[in-house]
C-alpha cells in the first residue's frame, strides 16, 4: 500500500545566520542520506544522534555522492545584471521569479541608454496608434512600447529575482563561477571583462549565503554551458540543424529573446558570442519599426549604445531538446500575449518541423498535427490539445500576423 509522510518543508528564515543554515542543511542532508541504509524508514533516522548525520554528510561529500544534498533548497533574493540572471537561469535545476522587463519600467545605467529608452517608447506609442488604434488601449500600448524600447538598454541593466537552488547546486555553481572567471581573465572585450567583474561579486555574495564555507566541489568538471566562449574560450557554433524526435536548431536571436527562450528548463540553449564587438551578428529590428521606415534610425541608435551591449544585440544560438518539450514551449510562446520575437522564432521552428515531419515518430507527428491545423503553424489558441485561459486581443487569426 502506498503511503506518504511529509518530512520537511521550506519556510522563511528569521534570525538564522548563514553558518547556521549551512550546518542545519548539512545535518538534514546527512539524515536524508541515511534512508539508503535504514531498515525501518525515516522515523528511525530522526532519533539518531546529530553527530551521526554530520558524519554521514561528511562521508558522502568526500565520496562524491552529492545527491543527498539536493533535497534541501535555499531561496535567495538576488539583485544583479540581466546577463547574470540569464547565466543563473541556465542551470537546469533551479527556479526563478524575476522582475519583468516586459511589464515594468527598467532603469538604464547610462544617460545615453535612458534617452533612447524613452525616445523609442514614444516612437512605439505613435506607431502603435497608427497601426492598432482601434485594437489596443493606451495602457496596452504603453506596455508594448516599453517592452520594445528595452531592446535599447544594456544586458547589464540591473534586475532582481527570487531564486531557488538545491543546497548541493550552490557549491557547484560556485565552481562554475570560478572556472568562468579563470577563463575570462584570458579574454579581451569589454563584455567579457564586465562579466568577469560581476562574477567575482556574485561569487563573494553566494559564498556568504553558505557561511563562507564550500562543503564540497563539483567532481564532473562541469561549467556554464550556456556561454561556451566565456566558459571555455571556444565557440560551439558548428552544430548541424536537425528536426526530429531529438532536435538541434541554430538561429540568431536577441539577448532579450534568449532570456525568454532559456526559461524552458527542459531545453538546452547555448549562445556563441565573442564578447568583443556588440555588432558581431547585428541587432534585432522590430517589425513595426521596419514597416514604418525607421530601420536605419533604429540601427543607428543601437550603434550609439553598442558599447553597453544593448538587449537588442543578436547572438548565435544553438537550441537542443526533445520535440515533445518543444511542443510544450509552443504552448507558452506561440501566443498573441508572448514577446513577438520569440513567437515568430517558434513559428519558424514549427515550419522546420513541418518540412521534416518524416523524421518524427508517430506520437510526435500527432503532436505536430495538433499544433498545425490545416498543415501550417498556428497560435496555441488554435491547437487541438490546448485551451487558453488568458485571452488576448489577437485571437487565432491575428496572433501570428501582428507587428508588435
Amino acid at each position: 500500500m502506498t503511503t506518504i509522510h511529509t518530512i520537511a518543508v521550506t519556510k522563511e528564515i528569521t534570525k538564522e545566520t548563514p553558518a547556521q543554515i549551512n550546518e542545519s542543511l548539512t545535518i538534514l542532508s546527512g539524515k536524508f542520506g541515511g534512508t539508503c541504509y535504514a531498515a525501518e524508514g525515516y522515523e528511525t533516522i530522526k532519533q539518531q544522534p546529530v553527530e551521526k548525520a554530520l558524519k554521514r554528510a561528511e562521508n558522502t561529500a568526500q565520496s562524491g555522492h552529492h545527491s543527498v544534498y539536493q533535497h534541501a533548497c535555499i531561496t535567495m533574493e538576488i539583485q544583479c545584471s540581466k546577463i547574470l540572471a540569464m547565466l543563473l537561469n541556465s542551470i537546469g535545476i533551479s527556479n526563478t521569479s524575476e522582475k519583468s522587463a516586459r511589464y515594468t519600467k527598467m532603469k538604464p545605467q547610462t544617460e545615453a541608454e535612458e534617452i533612447l529608452y524613452y525616445k523609442w517608447h514614444d516612437i512605439f506609442m505613435e506607431l502603435i496608434e497608427k497601426e492598432y488604434k482601434e485594437k489596443l488601449t493606451e495602457k496596452e500600448a504603453n506596455k508594448l512600447a516599453f517592452e520594445n524600447a528595452r531592446y535599447m538598454i544594456s544586458v547589464f541593466t540591473p534586475t532582481s529575482m527570487v531564486y531557488t537552488l538545491p543546497f548541493r547546486n550552490i557549491f557547484y555553481v560556485l565552481d562554475f563561477i570560478q572556472s568562468m572567471i579563470n577563463n575570462l581573465e584570458k579574454l579581451s572585450g569589454a563584455f567579457n571583462q564586465r562579466v568577469r567583474k560581476e562574477l567575482e561579486e556574485l561569487k563573494e555574495e553566494l559564498l556568504k549565503v553558505v557561511g563562507n564555507k564550500q562543503n564540497f566541489h563539483d567532481n564532473k568538471n562541469e561549467y556554464f554551458r550556456f556561454m561556451p566562449v566565456q566558459a571555455t574560450g571556444e565557440k560551439e557554433d558548428d552544430a548541424t540543424p536537425v528536426y526530429g524526435d531529438v532536435y538541434t536548431s541554430v538561429y540568431l536571436a536577441s539577448f532579450a529573446c534568449v532570456a525568454q527562450e532559456q526559461r524552458h528548463r527542459t531545453l538546452r540553449l547555448k549562445i556563441n558570442f565573442s564578447g568583443t564587438d556588440a555588432g558581431e551578428y547585428g541587432f534585432y529590428v522590430p517589425l513595426l519599426v521596419e514597416k514604418y521606415g525607421k530601420k536605419e534610425e533604429w540601427l543607428s541608435d543601437m550603434q550609439t549604445v553598442s558599447d553597453c551591449y544593448p538587449q537588442g544585440t543578436l547572438v548565435h544560438v544553438t537550441e537542443q531538446g526533445l520535440f515533445e518539450d518543444f511542443a510544450l514551449k509552443c504552448k507558452e510562446r506561440m501566443c498573441g500575449r508572448a514577446q513577438l520575437e520569440i513567437m515568430k522564432l517558434n513559428e519558424w521552428m514549427t515550419e522546420q518541423f513541418l518540412e521534416q515531419k518524416e523524421n518524427l515518430s508517430k506520437a510526435n507527428k500527432k503532436r505536430l498535427e495538433a499544433m498545425t491545423p490545416n498543415g501550417v503553424a498556428a497560435p496555441r489558441c488554435a491547437f487541438a490539445d490546448f485551451t487558453c485561459q488568458e485571452g488576448c486581443k489577437w485571437g487565432p487569426k491575428g496572433a501570428l500576423g501582428r507587428l508588435i
